[in-house]
């Protein structure tokens, strides 16, 4: 999961405090949206109707599919389109805020079916696998390092095999996704630079260190390789001189492939220089890039997952922009709702509906959350908060959890445990928990935590939402929904990280019981009509009857 590094200002909500107040999300602002085609929908529906006061009229029903996806063509006709309707009628666009959908309501809408594909494309598309197979074996390799030392047969740092026992067994598809298979490489390349270190045999370390740069050279270029040289000083490591030289050559021929026109071979041809230059991932960036849908602009082709899939997104994401004129589909668009977006001079944007989803591996896990919901607003939410930051790989998002913490470590009565550690909190680590954020443990929720009624928290993570109809899921939101959480977050394909809300605004704006679970979302949640979801009952304030940041700490909800 990359970041888009813009998003992570320093900045805090809480400087905002100084705006004034509106009223919060009210049950009379809410349309509630069920499928007509399962019962299970419409009866927790109406559930939650009658427990929340809404009033009768504001529950609207869809017949479309029961799954957990569905096409962007029925998507259109079956949901965007009846209610856009229903809210023309009798002004209820005028006083409906946000769309509370209901389990039984699809999860994601798929991208549109993609053209054929052209003859360049499909060049492009056999070197963006065939590198992506490259990182698969180079991942094999990374994970004998340290472990098995064979007589080194060649002095160069390719090919790759060459510095290890033997070839090691092909993968069988379908390949592990790119984007996760990064993740695993981060961290364990990091785990094992320090095991090489460690290592007392001065010839096996060197082999060892030799058996990195080899896969440092294979992933990431000679780019990638000078970057190690010059910040773990390895022994027996080429000059960055040298390194610089051979970067400049290669820049050279890459530049003169890419004048001439493009053709299968010169495709080939340029990759191959490309690989040289950045490695087996910065070939599969650049291949999916090119073999993708015409159109996107340069900051969009650095994505790696702008590809075909680019224009899927959750429903709620979607819904979002239901009173919007026509937008382009291709990857997201900025939220105008979020804080850190509206004080942009001569902004005007369309009404931007909040939405949330009452959803979970099964409609009684639903239904808890909203009973869930109302009793610890009748109780007051009780227990520890737990932020897990060090389990990722970006400084400025660790910082932000570190400054949450500090937030409600000064500010508040709340018990508040930060663990900074690389690894996630480990089995039975948190009794008590009412609120959590951390990373980053990918599709494997960890057991730490006992969860207090009407829990709020959620994982780091890619495609936590993307099983969550599946109750044999090991995904976090899941797991956390089945285990008793009232309101998490989650990613129905791979966000990137800059697409989350940052936890001190966040939990912020929850921490200051003034506003709704989806008012602290929709205020805080950067982007819009993309691949997040917002898992909870929208009008939930846990902290309404007892604010646990208050005073000059405590952020105002926005005009």
């Amino acid at each position: 999961m990359r970041v888009l590094g813009h998003i992570l200002a320093g900045t805090c909500l809480l400087c905002l405090a100084a705006a004034p107040s509106r009223g919060e999300l009210t049950p009379a602002e809410v349309l509630v949206v069920a499928n007509e085609a399962s019962p299970e929908s419409v009866e927790l529906a109406k559930t939650y109707v009658k427990l929340r006061g809404i009033p009768e009229q504001n529950l609207a029903l869809v017949r479309t599919a029961t799954g957990y996806e569905v096409s962007r063509e029925l998507y259109d006709s079956q949901i965007a389109e009846p209610l856009r309707k229903l809210l023309a009628e009798g002004r209820m666009k005028d006083r409906v805020r946000c769309l509370a959908l209901m389990w039984g309501v699809p999860v994601r809408v798929a991208a549109p079916a993609a053209p054929a594909a052209t003859p360049l494309q499909q060049a492009y598309k056999r070197q963006a696998d065939r590198a992506h197979y490259q990182a698969v074996i180079a991942h094999k390799f990374l994970g004998t390092v340290g472990v098995a030392f064979p007589e080194p047969r060649t002095n160069s740092f390719k090919p790759l095999g060459a510095l290890f026992d033997s070839k090691v067994a092909a993968p069988e598809p379908p390949l592990p996704k790119l984007q996760e298979l990064q993740a695993d490489i981060g961290l364990l390349f990091r785990q094992k630079q320090a095991e090489v270190a460690r290592i007392d045999d001065p010839q096996k370390r060197t082999l060892a260190w030799r058996q990195l740069m080899a896969i440092e050279m294979e992933l990431r270029g000679l780019r990638g390789l000078k970057e190690m040289v010059e910040t773990a000083k390895p022994p027996t490591a080429p000059d960055p001189g040298y390194l610089d030289k051979l970067i400049t050559a290669s820049t050279s021929k890459l530049a003169e492939i890419d004048k001439g026109p493009q053709a299968e071979q010169s495709i080939a041809a340029g990759l191959e220089m490309l690989g040289n230059l950045s490695g087996a991932f910065g070939v599969y960036e650049q291949a999916m890039s090119k073999c993708g849908a015409e159109g996107l602009d340069a900051k969009q082709q650095t994505f790696l997952d702008r590809t075909l899939q680019a224009s899927d997104a959750s429903v709620d994401s979607e819904l979002a922009l239901l009173l919007w004129p026509p937008y382009k589909l291709e990857g997201w668009l900025d939220n105008p709702l979020c804080l850190r977006y509206r004080a942009r001079p001569g902004q005007q944007n369309p009404p931007v509906l909040m939405t949330a989803r009452i959803d979970g591996p099964t409609s009684a896990d639903a239904e808890r959350i909203v009973k869930a919901s109302l009793q610890a607003e009748a109780d007051g939410l009780t227990g520890n908060f737990y932020i897990d930051a060090g389990g990722g790989t970006n400084k400025d998002y660790d910082k932000n959890l570190q400054q949450l913490y500090t937030l409600v470590k000064a500010n508040t009565s709340l018990k508040v445990i930060l663990d900074d550690q690389p690894t996630v909190f480990q089995p039975g680590a948190c009794p008590d928990a009412a609120l959590y954020v951390g990373w980053y443990s990918l599709r494997k929720y960890v057991p730490a935590f006992t969860w207090s009624a009407g829990a709020v928290g959620w994982h780091i993570a890619s495609f936590e939402a993307e099983d969550l109809r599946n109750p044999d899921s090991q995904t976090w939101c899941v797991k956390m929904v089945q285990n008793g959480v009232a309101a998490t977050i989650g990613p129905v394909a791979e966000p990137l990280l800059g697409s989350f809300p940052l936890p001190q605004d966040f939990f912020g704006l929850l921490l200051a019981g003034k506003c709704t679970l989806a008012e602290c979302y929709w205020d805080t949640v950067p982007v819009v009509s993309w691949r997040l979801t917002l898992i909870g009952d929208p009008l939930y304030r846990p902290f309404a009857r007892k604010p646990a940041l208050t005073g000059e700490s405590a952020p105002s909800p926005p005009p």
